[in-house]
C-alpha cells in the first residue's frame, strides 16, 4: 500500500501539502504525548488515571465529528481542517499548565482539544480525498493516517523520548506550537473544492437504508475499538521489569506507535478489494494474545516486540476498515459515514476504556485486560461471522 501513496503524492501537489500539514501536526502531537505520559508517570498516577487520560484523548471527538459533519455542509473542507488545527493549537494551554502546576487533572485534560479537533478533521479528510482523488488512487487516502503516524512515531514520540533527556516539558510544548503554525500555513495553500458552496448536497446525511456491505464497513472500526481499547488504555501500567518506569513506558508507547505505522504497509492492494473475514478475526485474536503475553513478560525487549506485533495486527484491520468506508460510500455520504464510524469508536472507547481502568484498580491490569478485551473479542467475532453469513459480499 505504501507504493500507492507514493504514486499519488508524485501526481498531486495538493496531496503533498495535505500530508505535510498532517505530518507537522502529528509530530507536535507526539511531542505532547511524551510530555503528558512522562509527567503522569513521574507523578505516580494510578492505572485509572492513565485510562482516564486515554478516554479524554478520544471522547471529545464525538462532538467534534458532529460539528465537522455539520460544517462540511456549509463551508469548504479546507476551512474545517484549518479550524481543527487552530483548536489544537489553543488546546496546548492544558499541558502547559499541567506541567507547570504538576497537576494530574490538567495533564489528563491535555487531549481534550486535540481529540475534539481530530473529530472535525476525520470527515473533512475523507470528504476532501473522495472528491479530489480518482478511484485508482483512492487507496492513498487510507494511508494518509499512516504517513501522519510515521511522523508521530519517528519525529514526535521517538524524538520526544530523546529530547526529554535534554529539554523540559515546556520546551517540548513550544516546539509543538511551531509545528501547529507550519501545519496551518500548509493547509492555507490547499485548493478549495470547486463545488463546496453550491449547495448542502455536497455533504449529505446517510440514507436510512444501507446495503449489507455498507453496514459491515461501518461496523468494522468500532469492532476493533471494542477489542483494542482496553489494551491501549492500560499499556502504561503493563510495565515489565525494573528501572526508570517513565522511560520504560515511553519505550512501550514508541513500540506501539511503530506497529501502528508498519501494519498498513503490509496490506496488499488485493487484500483491500477482497477483505478476508478470517484474517480480520485472526489479527484481533493475535492482538489480544500479544497483550496477554506482555502482561506476564519480565523482559523489556520481549515486551517491546510483543507491543509492536500487536499493533501491526490491529492496524492491518484498521487500514481495511478505513478503505472500506472510502470505497463503499459515495462522495456525498463518505463524510457522514466516516463521522458515524468515528463516533461509534469513541463511544465504545470511552465506555470500555473507562471500565478497564476502574477494573484495573480493583483486580490489576492483566486480569482487567483479559476480561474486557476477551469479552469484546467474543462479541466482535460472533457479530462478524453472523454478518458474513447474512451477506457473503461483505467479507470473503
Amino acid at each position: 500500500m505504501f507504493m500507492i501513496l507514493l504514486r499519488a503524492m508524485r501526481r498531486y501537489g495538493w496531496l503533498r501539502r495535505l500530508c505535510a500539514a498532517l505530518a507537522f501536526s502529528s509530530m507536535g502531537a507526539g511531542l505532547t504525548f511524551v510530555v503528558v505520559f512522562s509527567e503522569l508517570t513521574k507523578l505516580n498516577a494510578s492505572p485509572s488515571s492513565f485510562a482516564l487520560a486515554f478516554v479524554f484523548s478520544t471522547a471529545p471527538g464525538l462532538l467534534g465529528s458532529m460539528i465537522g459533519e455539520y460544517s462540511l455542509k456549509r463551508t469548504d473542507a479546507v476551512n474545517c481542517l484549518i479550524l481543527a488545527e487552530m483548536i489544537g493549537f489553543c488546546g496546548l494551554i492544558f499541558p502547559w499548565l499541567g506541567v507547570t502546576l504538576h497537576s494530574i487533572t490538567l495533564l489528563q485534560m491535555t487531549e481534550l482539544a486535540s481529540s475534539f479537533a481530530a473529530g472535525i478533521t476525520l470527515p473533512s479528510i475523507s470528504h476532501y480525498a473522495k472528491y479530489m482523488l480518482p478511484d485508482e488512487d483512492l487507496a492513498a487516502a487510507a494511508l494518509i493516517d499512516t504517513l501522519a503516524f510515521s511522523c508521530y512515531v519517528l519525529f514526535g514520540v521517538g524524538l520526544g523520548v530523546i529530547l526529554s533527556h535534554f529539554l523540559d516539558g515546556q520546551a517540548l510544548l513550544l516546539v509543538n506550537c511551531c509545528c501547529y503554525i507550519v501545519s496551518i500555513a500548509a493547509l492555507i495553500l490547499l485548493p478549495r473544492l470547486k463545488k463546496a458552496f453550491e449547495s448542502a448536497q455536497n455533504v449529505e446525511a446517510l440514507p436510512k437504508s444501507l446495503s449489507p456491505i455498507q453496514k459491515a464497513s461501518l461496523a468494522l472500526l468500532p469492532a476493533l475499538s471494542l477489542v483494542g481499547t482496553p489494551a491501549m488504555a492500560l499499556l502504561p501500567v503493563l510495565v515489565p521489569g525494573t528501572g526508570d518506569r517513565s522511560q520504560i513506558v515511553l519505550a512501550l508507547l514508541f513500540a506501539r506507535s511503530l506497529g501502528q505505522l508498519c501494519g498498513p504497509m503490509l496490506v496488499k492492494e488485493k487484500q483491500l478489494e477482497v477483505q478476508n473475514l478470517y484474517l480480520i478475526i485472526f489479527c484481533m485474536v493475535g492482538f489480544l494474545v500479544c497483550y496477554q503475553l506482555i502482561a506476564i513478560s519480565t523482559i523489556l525487549a520481549v515486551a517491546l516486540v510483543l507491543v509492536f506485533l500487536a499493533h501491526v495486527l490491529s492496524n492491518i484491520v484498521f487500514s481495511l476498515g478505513w478503505y472500506g468506508l472510502l470505497r463503499n460510500f459515495n462522495a456525498k455520504h463518505v463524510a457522514a459515514a466516516s463521522a458515524r464510524s468515528y463516533r461509534k469508536q469513541v463511544v465504545v472507547g470511552v465506555i470500555v476504556g473507562g471500565i478497564a481502568g476502574l477494573l484495573a484498580d480493583k483486580i490489576g491490569g492483566q486480569l482487567s485486560l483479559f476480561v474486557c478485551s476477551g469479552i469484546g473479542l467474543i462479541i466482535v467475532s460472533s457479530l462478524l461471522i453472523r454478518m458474513n453469513k447474512g451477506n457473503k459480499a461483505s467479507y470473503q
